[in-house]
């Protein structure tokens, strides 16, 4: 059964780093307080370094890093039912077939260059027409024995749709700072450490071939760099030090989302829970 957490987040007031109200730097703000434990004083919470900053965000990150999932981890134990496999390439589909959309609505509201040129990169990675990732994915899907349409076509479990939603609403309705993070690091930055423990045993326990495992070989090179320049550019625009707490909230809550993604595909593909039946006849026949 999968460990259960709980995190919040805190409360915020003002215009933010990115906003969409102004693309103009921001005025300069006070530092951020926050109650001690007692609720009667509050402390001072000091800017951190670039590189004290960068740790502190991949330790909110790590604190739900899906490759701690157990869907993960019995994966890479090669202890993976073929059903679990397919669910998993279904709705990951279902998920990463709008990650051109996220660069997409990001591309067009921020005006930060170094980020303009990540999103577009992503762009024209995700768009490629001749190794599209999603081609890549109904690739591995179809070597699971499934048709090319079977990849394309199941209903999104809640927990998918969860995941999906909060993008979009962390993309339309917080800060470009808020976004760009989300996506970068909170998302993106995990993708080399699920995949990579992965990859020997879909060669030598399930026997797929390189060519059907292209999709896992090409992100663990691909979002190593696309992560690194996320950090680059979260600590080159994080102004302050309420800018640095609202982004590691932000990273801690997106990578939080995805390991709830994760626990919708463990309980109903791996436990047999079947808490959502209208997704469970497609995967499994």
């Amino acid at each position: 059964m999968c460990p259960s957490r709980a995190t919040g987040t805190p409360a915020r007031a003002g215009p933010r780093a990115g906003s969409r109200l102004s693309s103009s730097s921001p005025a300069p703000r006070p530092s951020i307080c926050v109650p001690n434990p007692t609720g009667t004083t509050t402390e001072r919470l000091p800017m951190l370094g670039p590189v004290e900053y960068r740790k502190t965000l991949e330790a909110a990150r790590d604190e739900w890093h899906s490759k701690n999932h157990p869907f993960f981890k019995t994966w890479a134990a090669g202890e993976l039912p073929n059903a679990a496999m397919r669910a998993y390439c279904q709705q990951h589909y279902n998920f990463v077939s709008n990650a051109s959309r996220y660069s997409g609505i990001m591309y067009g509201l921020c005006d930060w260059h170094d980020a303009r040129e990540l999103l577009l990169e992503n762009l024209n990675e995700e768009e490629d027409p001749d190794e599209r990732h999603v081609d890549l994915l109904s690739r591995f899907g179809m070597a699971l024995g499934m048709t090319f349409e079977e990849g394309r076509s199941a209903p999104d479990l809640p927990t998918t749709a969860a995941l999906k939603d909060f993008i979009i609403n962390t993309l339309m309705m917080k800060s470009v700072l808020e976004g760009i993070a989300t996506l970068t690091i909170g998302l993106e930055s995990q993708v080399p450490e699920l995949y990579a423990p992965l990859i020997d045993p879909l060669r030598n326990v399930y026997g797929f071939s390189d060519e059907d495992i292209e999709f896992f070989t090409l992100h663990v090179v691909a979002d190593v760099e696309h992560g690194d320049a996320g950090f680059e550019i979260i600590t080159n625009h994080s102004v302050d030090e309420r800018d640095q707490q609202m982004v590691i909230e932000q990273v801690r809550l997106a990578a939080m989302k995805r390991w709830f993604y994760m626990d919708g595909l463990w309980l109903q593909y791996v436990e047999g829970r079947q808490w959502y039946p209208a997704a469970g006849a497609q995967a499994a026949a």
